[in-house]
């Protein structure tokens, strides 16, 4: 495994669970427990993660940069307030951290900017903050939560398509959602 993925992957179990031990992590991936912590380090040094002994945490979410008037904490898309169950999380190169109401705002600003370094999706049925690149994520479902069209992210493609089968939709990964969601807001701006 390459360090950028194992960095990514260390994110996400940040998120997921909210902290992580550097011995747990070495022991996972594998690696002495100093290439851990200059992962960590790394993490920390871009605002990412907060290094604590022998592990870090997740960084608070008072971070969240939201869209051009909309109140402070909101949908840094559409500025709507931010749900736990439909949550999306940018990470930025240059260290901004972008949270989105729901997979559909989070889709287009990921689509709008080349410099994510990660995407992280809550799963619709856990909760759990999943990698985007293996989700599965249900387009158009036959449920309004959030923004139109509805998406949906799910951690696995079996849960998605259960779920589909009630209420009806596109079960795609993260590149064939965006260019279904794409496809749509062109047709209707």
């Amino acid at each position: 495994m390459l360090t950028e993925e194992r960095r990514q992957h260390i994110l996400a179990q940040i998120q997921a669970a909210g902290k992580v031990q550097a011995a747990h992590l070495a022991a996972h991936f594998g690696v002495s427990r100093m290439t851990i912590h200059r992962d960590l380090a790394y993490l920390h040094a871009r605002g990412w993660a907060r290094k604590v002994f022998g592990g870090a945490v997740a960084m608070e979410t008072e971070s969240v940069e939201p869209a051009a008037g909309a109140p402070a904490g909101g949908c840094a898309m559409c500025g709507a307030r931010l749900r736990q169950r439909t949550a999306f999380v940018l990470q930025c190169a240059d260290g901004a951290r972008l949270h989105a109401c729901c997979p559909h705002c989070g889709l287009m600003l990921l689509a709008g900017r080349g410099d994510v370094v990660s995407a992280l999706a809550a799963d619709f049925l856990h909760g759990r903050m999943i990698n985007v690149r293996d989700a599965a994520f249900l387009v158009g479902p036959e449920l309004s939560l959030c923004c139109a069209p509805t998406i949906l992210c799910f951690a696995s493609r079996a849960e998605g398509e259960r779920f589909r089968q009630g209420f009806g939709g596109d079960l795609l990964d993260h590149l064939q959602a965006q260019a279904s969601l794409q496809q749509s807001m062109a047709l209707h701006p």
